[in-house]
């Protein structure tokens, strides 16, 4: 008699698995289609990236530091500082996420689209 490699149950229990693989990678991602950007900081000053195009940004008030948005990542791709920390730092896509260039007093930080109830807490 042939032995079966995999029995009814072990069918079901692989189709549970992938079932809920599907429904964990849906919970996820969802909010993929929403738009983040990028807030660069420069001596109190902002600049906002928008994430959903591709494209390359230089900084104006320091040339050597710049900027790649690529696949709704963003990452320093250049910076004249010593230690290149920044640049290490690779590409950031969650909101939250944070990468800072000190020397040349450059933070850049992943924002998640706007909430429509408003701020949660205002200090001041």
């Amino acid at each position: 008699m042939k032995r079966l490699l995999l029995a009814r149950a072990d069918i079901w229990i692989i189709i549970g698995i992938l079932v809920a693989a599907f429904i964990m990678y849906m919970v996820l991602n969802r909010n993929r289609g929403e738009a983040y950007y990028a807030r660069i900081i420069v001596d109190g000053h902002h600049i906002d990236l928008n994430l959903s195009r591709d494209s390359e940004f230089i900084l104006p008030q320091n040339p050597q530091v710049r900027f790649k948005v690529a696949d709704g990542r963003v990452a320093f791709i250049a910076s004249d500082c010593p230690d290149q920390i920044c640049v290490n730092r690779g590409f950031l896509r969650l909101p939250g996420q944070q990468a800072a260039c000190l020397p040349n007093r450059v933070a850049l930080i992943i924002i998640g689209p706007p909430t429509a109830g408003g701020p949660d807490i205002i200090a001041s």
